[in-house]
């Protein structure tokens, strides 16, 4: 991340949006991608083609996510830290 801003142009469920980030191009295209695919995913599934309530499900489905992999790290922190706890214990008994 950078502190300047840059405008991109894009494309979400058909609709243009202008977007100011300081996020490098790459990545705000991704994540644009990203919602596009989930907002078309949801579409495809549901008989009432609302669009403000297909991007109510496509933010609830990327938060359940993000809540998931952010949980799935704290686990992964906490058995790291454990595991560097065993690491010292034992090398002080070996001391």
């Amino acid at each position: 991340m950078s502190n300047t801003l840059k405008s991109y142009q894009l494309e979400i469920f058909g609709n243009q949006y202008k977007l100011l980030s300081d996020e490098s191009e790459q990545h705000v295209v991704q994540s644009a991608q990203v919602v596009d695919k989930y907002m078309k995913e949801i579409a495809d599934r549901v008989t009432n083609k609302n669009i403000q309530r297909i991007a109510v499900l496509a933010a609830v489905r990327l938060a359940s996510m993000l809540l998931y992999k952010e949980s799935e790290l704290e686990q992964k922190q906490f058995h790291e830290k454990e595991l560097i706890a065993l690491i010292d214990r034992e090398l002080q008994e070996d001391g």
